[in-house]
């Protein structure tokens, strides 16, 4: 799975926690490279803090999104693809990451 993320421009696995107490599995992505495949979900962070949380169908759908995104993408110096998402619970986990913090230890350089 390492060699996978690796090979698509992908580094670094981070776990991250949810506001629920979820744990979720990261990988992190180069920021000036930064580019999105379709349904996949991303998380802009500047530090430890989330700033947005989304992928590109938010962007074309969600003006609200859209506008959330470029003042993220402006200010971010880390992105991280969600690595298993649930299209059911996808609504759910956006709410959760939007409150997520790194797990110290276990955060990507």
């Amino acid at each position: 799975m390492n060699s996978n993320i690796l090979a698509h421009g992908f580094g670094r696995l981070s776990q991250w926690q949810g506001r629920s107490g979820r744990f979720y599995a990261m990988a992190s992505q180069n920021l000036e490279q930064f580019a999105m495949d379709q349904a996949d979900l991303f998380l802009l962070a500047k530090g430890s803090h989330v700033l947005w949380v989304g992928s590109s169908d938010d962007l074309v759908a969600d003006p609200m999104s859209r506008s959330r995104f470029r003042l993220a993408i402006a200010c971010a110096d880390r992105v991280f693809r969600v690595l298993s998402t649930d299209v059911v619970e996808r609504m759910t986990m956006i709410w959760d990451l939007e409150g997520a913090e790194p797990l110290h230890g276990a955060q990507a350089a």
